[in-house]
């Protein structure tokens, strides 16, 4: 969802492209605020429970730009400069901090929850075992209907970083046929996405075991059709309209608002997840933000990760504790999720990432080290 500060150093920065992520981000926290439950009640699927009905649609979204703004920082370097295990740790060190603290907030609720006695919380075995998994953004497979039982949303990150893993191996190992391979995988992907849609009835998958032929398709089609575009720009790009960075994150959540039933629902997801999500990255990726408009889209960059990373934990944090209606706990999660998403930006992901950054150079620097000496331990 973002680039490794300084992997493209000198090298342009998709600000617009930042802003719609954030646009995003708040259409998948007001998807998940859609089903909040004051006092144990579900709510009704009225004018409340409708709102956002489609904001699950922004992984797509998000796998699009992945692929896109991970071809522009990294691949030109990929190969000896570059090689795909140090790639894949700078990527891991780029998600890692900030989904540990979502996970580890969602720990500490159901911790307290299991403590407690509470009749919804999970069991010390699922809580045990799913804390080693979870922090290192990993599948606990003991739990195939909670892969990430302290914050369900890390499921997308999981297949991002496996995209990334590939991306890295084809475009060191491979180059001159990789864009192939992208293309090929490309189209599998929308074979299986359009089946899945309508077979389903919609995308909304893939935090489960079960659902993961779904979740596949989603990034098989999605994330190389980012690298695509971006290797494909100079000869689109100059025949997108530069569209005012307000009308784009007008447009981006106007698409994940609608709450279309039945066979439109499938027509919708598989529209926006093919049609609708590139044309959003290749509209942000020619938009340039005027003065008035570069510090909120810079700032809805700044807080679109964190803001993903985070808001399910506290979402059911505000939801068990405030003792509120609907309303009251729908704009208390809202204002909470927003602070937490600003104070980790801009405090603590940083120094985070750098401390992470230290360890898992020293555990590389360390490999070679041990391998030379077992070398020479021997007769």
């Amino acid at each position: 969802m973002s680039t490794e500060p300084g992997a493209g150093a000198g090298r342009e920065r998709y600000i617009a492209l930042d802003a719609i992520r954030g646009a995003a981000a708040l259409a998948v926290l007001f998807y998940h605020l859609r089903n909040l439950k004051p006092d144990g009640i579900t709510q009704p699927d009225g004018a409340e429970g409708a709102m956002f009905a489609s904001g699950y649609l922004a992984v797509d979204l998000f796998f699009v730009m992945s692929g896109f703004v991970i071809a522009h920082a990294y691949g030109h370097r990929l190969g000896a400069a570059l090689p795909p295990g140090r790639f894949l740790a700078l990527r891991f060190v780029r998600l890692q901090p900030v989904m540990a603290i979502g996970v580890l907030i969602g720990f500490g609720f159901a911790l307290v929850q299991r403590l407690a006695g509470l009749p919804d919380a999970p069991g010390l075995f699922a809580i045990a075992t799913s804390l080693p998994f979870n922090l290192a953004m990993l599948p606990n497979l003991l739990l195939p209907w909670s892969l990430f039982l302290f914050n369900a949303p890390a499921w997308s990150l999981f297949f991002e970083l496996a995209a990334n893993a590939g991306y890295g191996v084809l475009f060191a190992r491979a180059r001159p046929i990789a864009l192939r391979v992208c293309a090929g995988t490309c189209m599998g992907g929308l074979i299986g996405l359009v089946i899945a849609g309508w077979q389903i009835g919609d995308l909304d998958h893939g935090v489960d075991l079960i659902h993961w032929p779904v979740a596949l398709v989603r990034i098989g089609f999605s994330f190389p059709l980012g690298v695509l575009l971006y290797h494909a720009r100079g000869r689109w790009a100059r025949h997108v309209p530069r569209l005012p960075v307000w009308l784009l994150l007008a447009a981006c959540v106007a698409a994940l608002a609608p709450s279309p039933q039945g066979a439109w629902r499938s027509l919708y997801d598989i529209g926006f997840a093919t049609v609708l999500s590139p044309l959003l990255v290749m509209l942000g990726a020619v938009a340039r933000p005027g003065s008035r408009s570069l510090a909120a889209a810079s700032w809805l960059g700044l807080i679109s990760y964190p803001l993903y990373a985070l808001h399910a934990p506290i979402k059911h944090i505000v939801e068990a504790a405030v003792p509120l209606g609907f309303a009251g706990l729908y704009w208390t999660a809202t204002v909470a999720a927003l602070i937490a998403a600003h104070v980790v930006a801009t405090r603590v992901d940083e120094p985070a990432r750098a401390m992470l950054r230290r360890l898992l150079d020293r555990l590389l620097q360390s490999r070679p080290a041990t391998a030379s000496a077992r070398r020479g331990a021997q007769p």
